[in-house]
């Protein structure tokens, strides 16, 4: 697994390496080396802008101008602020920049037009404005200089010095095609919109010391060889009792193909039993399109009790919520199955109905993307920091998979799992009932809660990659994702 650290932690561990005797300067030219070393072989530009803000993250950059323009690299760097306000170890890395030759510009002394082709005739422009140390929104000329960049470029071609400018902030930030970054991966770039914005991730060296100094790690990228892991044991004797059972409760008048879909997700994930509780007219489709799963009709939401016991003990997961609506039926049906006594998996309305009745089912998981884990913690909106709202999940006591880009996974009081698989093939109606079944479908397995979380929301992105690449990124649909599945898991097994 990938270690992944708080932005702050990493801040504190520069003091620690300079109380140690690594000059500060001498930190920014490691940065700075291992950064123009990347520029140099893997992209080879002919000519680079770089943009260099007052702080240590500019003084990255007069580091890796002076580099390229050292290998015949013709190479431009504006300035956000004029040269005066550049002091310390920046102020010293810019004067041994202009002593080689760069040549240098200020940002408010060049207008709009002429930043417009400087930021066209650049091949790779580098992001050294804002580093980890920076609060609240970019202003001013750093603003400007994000915003023609983003309106210029669209990511491609840039490359951002640690973070991209601007993450941590609620305005706009640089959108990058790649992100080195210094000493350990940070947060900020793990998930959600800040990895959406970093592209390409590169580790750069600061010090041997760094991974022991920052241990442990807030959280954990899985890579494939940690989900191929936690994949069910399966024997060449298997039947389909011995595979798992989940008892799906979902779908209603209004959205009758939530519960078809994560029938089917259950059934593509491996569910040796899949049994539908739904109501007739959800029912009534289910034969045609989905012959191998069991139909239990709910005419009354008392029905759902007596469906309960009959298959509880062939059916070891309940999944519930996918298209259950809010209606007064819906939460009746809720409460029922709120007393389900083995594992369950709550989605979409089912969460709904959690947070506004105050459900705590016995040994329970929950899906919610940012929208619905805002009403399970009852905010009007989530925090931008998605790690904070994982965990205070997680105190709940249930299982959490967090959506979105890259999921998050935690349970109880551990480091949340980084799921690095998905795109945006998968923002389509019906995905997420789709990975609740998949889920479902590992719950019913066996696995613990975590790792079910885990290795659903792996197959399911790594379903959705593998048909963007194959289909492009427009018009998948969310039964085709579900079909995907079982390819995802043969390579996992095949690793």
């Amino acid at each position: 697994m990938i270690p992944w650290y708080a932005a702050e932690k990493v801040r504190a561990l520069d003091e620690e390496l300079i109380c140690s005797g690594v000059s500060g300067l001498e930190l920014m030219e490691r940065v700075g080396t291992g950064i123009a070393g990347f520029i140099v072989r893997e992209i080879s530009p002919k000519s680079v802008l770089i943009c260099a803000g007052a702080g240590n993250n500019g003084g990255d950059g007069f580091v890796i101008a002076r580099l390229l323009n050292e290998r015949n690299v013709r190479v431009t760097v504006i300035l956000s602020h004029g040269a005066e306000r550049f002091r310390g170890d920046a102020g010293v890395s810019l004067k041994k920049m202009l002593a080689s030759g760069v040549t240098v510009l200020v940002s408010a002394e060049i207008d709009d037009e002429k930043l417009a082709w400087l930021c066209a005739e650049h091949e790779i422009i580098v992001d050294a404005l804002l580093g980890t140390g920076a609060s609240g929104s970019p202003r001013g000329e750093t603003a400007r200089l994000i915003d023609m960049i983003n309106a210029r470029r669209c990511g491609k071609g840039v490359l951002a010095v640690d973070m991209p400018s601007g993450i941590e902030g609620d305005c706009a930030c640089i959108q990058a095609q790649w992100t080195c970054t210094a000493a350990a991966r940070k947060l900020p770039c793990a998930t959600g919109r800040g990895a959406a914005v970093c592209g390409q991730i590169m580790l750069v060296p600061l010090d041997e010391r760094a991974e022991a100094l920052l241990a442990p790690a807030e959280a954990y990228e899985a890579e494939a060889s940690d989900i191929a892991s936690m994949l069910p044991v399966r024997r060449e004797d298997d039947h389909k009792g011995s595979r798992g059972g989940v008892l799906i409760v979902a779908g209603s008048e209004r959205y009758r193909g939530a519960a078809l879909l994560t029938a089917r997700g259950a059934l593509r994930a491996g569910a040796g039993l899949v049994v539908l509780a739904s109501r007739e007219s959800v029912l009534d489709a289910l034969v045609p399109t989905l012959p191998e799963a069991i139909a239990e009709p709910l005419r009354e939401p008392s029905d759902l009790k007596t469906v309960m016991e009959r298959w509880r003990k062939r059916c070891s997961a309940l999944v519930v919520g996918p298209g259950l609506d809010r209606d007064e039926f819906a939460r009746r049906v809720s409460h029922m199955a709120a007393h389900w006594s083995g594992r369950s998996l709550w989605d979409g309305d089912g969460l709904y109905w959690l947070a506004h009745e105050k459900l705590i089912p016995a040994d329970f998981c929950v899906t919610p993307h940012e929208g619905e884990a805002a009403v399970l913690l009852g905010e009007k909106r989530i925090s931008r920091d998605r790690f904070l709202t994982v965990h205070s999940l997680a105190d709940k006591g249930c299982g959490v998979l967090l959506k979105g880009y890259r999921s998050l996974v935690a349970e109880g009081d551990e480091a949340p799992l980084i799921i690095p698989r998905g795109n945006r093939a998968l923002s389509i109606p019906g995905s997420g009932d789709v990975l609740s079944g998949v889920c479902g479908a590992f719950l019913a397995a066996g696995l613990g809660r975590k790792q079910a979380l885990a290795l659903g929301a792996w197959c399911h992105g790594a379903a959705g990659e593998r048909l963007g690449a194959e289909r492009g990124l427009d018009g998948i649909l969310a039964r085709e994702v579900a079909d995907t599945v079982p390819i995802i898991l043969k390579e996992l097994r095949d690793l």
